[in-house]
């Protein structure tokens, strides 16, 4: 059985959205999908009953980690998918995905991640024009953004999800770089912010889950592809990208000094979360 759980805070405006493309393509495979609802304060238990296939959990606590223990506690099945409620994957793309995981050595996968940039601003596209070229989008060895799946043996991996803010770069970096796998046939979409600021809230987010990781796993590597060199390998091939460089560096800049405050007064359970790309 493929189960695939999603945890959810206040995502009503995205809930339907989620599900009725997951759904899409599962409808002849034994599946099970376990919507955790954590600290809701709209609609979305009620939005996620409607697909009667649907198993919703209810958690008082707004917590992610919460609602992914929870959920992968309830969870029966194998393939384990964890998907974000405000992605879209059609379950077609899930199962083309989970396939890799019969491939020897690999024990964790996620399909190719496409950024939505309908909406976006122009520095905002400038951003994620540089930031898919580098390497940790690049070298195809998972971007769980959003989604990612587990073979039973890499659930063995680890007991539950520990306390921290980036639930998915724990879970990429307690993987080796061959254990991992990008299916790049079939594709998940995630939605860009709208605005600079918006996306400088989300990217600081990211940022201080990388710092609070190196700090309780130290011998994890979480947040360090991306490096200066990368950058300036990737202008010298594409000089015409100076423009995008800059704004990328912009925002590398303004979210080292955001997430430095943070990280000064110990402040690592704020959750800064884009509404733009939710509307």
């Amino acid at each position: 059985m493929l189960s695939v759980v999603i945890p959810a805070h206040n995502e009503g405006n995205v809930i339907e959205r989620c599900l009725s493309a997951l759904l899409d393509g599962l409808q002849n495979t034994d599946h099970e999908i376990i919507v955790v609802c954590n600290g809701c304060t709209d609609d979305t238990a009620n939005r996620a009953r409607a697909f009667p296939s649907v198993l919703v959990i209810e958690l008082v606590q707004a917590s992610k980690i919460a609602a992914l223990n929870t959920g992968m506690r309830a969870a029966s099945g194998f393939p384990l998918a964890f998907v974000d409620a405000d992605v879209e994957l059609r379950g077609r793309d899930l199962l083309t995905a989970a396939r890799h995981l019969e491939t020897p050595g690999i024990k964790i996968v996620a399909p190719g991640l496409h950024v939505d940039l309908a909406r976006s601003s122009w520095p905002v596209r400038c951003f994620y024009r540089v930031w898919t070229q580098l390497p940790y989008f690049a070298d195809r060895r998972m971007v769980g953004s959003g989604v990612f799946i587990l073979a039973e043996s890499g659930r063995a991996r680890f007991s539950e999800f520990p306390s921290v803010i980036a639930d998915d770069g724990f879970i990429r970096a307690i993987f080796a770089r061959d254990e991992r796998l990008t299916a790049t046939e079939c594709q998940f979409r995630v939605f860009a912010p709208k605005t600079l600021g918006d996306l400088i809230r989300i990217k600081t987010r990211v940022r201080l889950g990388n710092i609070e990781l190196n700090q309780k796993y130290p011998n994890l590597t979480a947040g360090k592809e991306n490096t200066p060199g990368a950058m300036a390998s990737l202008l010298l091939r594409q000089p015409w990208l100076i423009g995008a460089v800059i704004v990328y560096i912009f925002v590398q800049w303004r979210t080292r000094q955001e997430a430095e405050k943070r990280r000064v007064i110990a402040d690592f359970s704020t959750w800064e979360r884009d509404e733009s790309s939710r509307i």
